[in-house]
């Protein structure tokens, strides 16, 4: 039987067992050891659905790499699931590792879900990512990638570090002109208009 299948009958049994059964009935120090064993069960279904470790990226990926974090990439509406897995950081790529669920054996433990390439970021933040919860944001020409990893918020010089760059560039800012000011002249535009001196 599949571990994801047990671990669900476990947890719906162990649930039934609090809500409908009487603890005197099953005794109160078993009812209440019921409680962390839940909790347990719940962490352990979590590492059996999402996690990828350092060896299993290795299993699939013949480059070495300085830095990697487990977290979960933010779809871009914020709506939705996230995108578990393990973030793989190098001078040149970030690339995000998700654990099959589907085909998974020892050499193939996970795939590449997502990449990109370090030369189209910007800048990087650490912070809020998703209402109170942290994580790791970089920025793009147009937009933002943004990843939840408390762990991230630790590891800002060796993220820096494995992008290759020396200091964190300034975060690009948008300026938008509008109304009368969008239709005057650029500086660039006044410069070339300007009558060259004899």
């Amino acid at each position: 039987m599949d571990m994801k299948i047990l671990l669900k009958l476990l947890l719906l049994g162990l649930t039934l067992v609090v809500v409908f059964i009487s603890p005197s009935y099953i005794g109160i120090v078993a009812y209440y050891l019921i409680f962390p064993l839940l909790f347990f069960l719940v962490f352990l279904y979590y590492v059996v659905s999402y996690w990828v470790s350092d060896s299993d990226v290795q299993k699939v990926r013949k480059e070495g790499y300085p830095l990697s974090l487990f977290c979960g990439k933010v779809p871009p509406s914020g709506d939705g699931d996230l995108t578990r897995g393990r973030l793989v950081i190098t001078e040149n790529t970030v690339k995000l590792y998700q654990r099959l669920q589907k085909g998974r054996t020892k050499k193939t433990p996970c795939e590449e879900v997502w990449s990109l390439e370090v030369s189209e970021i910007r800048s990087l933040a650490l912070g809020k990512v998703l209402g109170l919860r942290k994580g790791l944001i970089l920025y793009l020409d147009e937009g933002s990638v943004s990843f939840l990893s408390g762990k991230a918020v630790k590891q800002k010089e060796a993220i820096v570090e494995a992008l290759g760059w020396e200091d964190v560039p300034l975060i690009p800012q948008i300026v938008e002109v509008s109304g009368d000011a969008s239709q005057a002249p650029s500086f660039s535009d006044m410069d070339q208009e300007k009558p060259s001196r004899s």
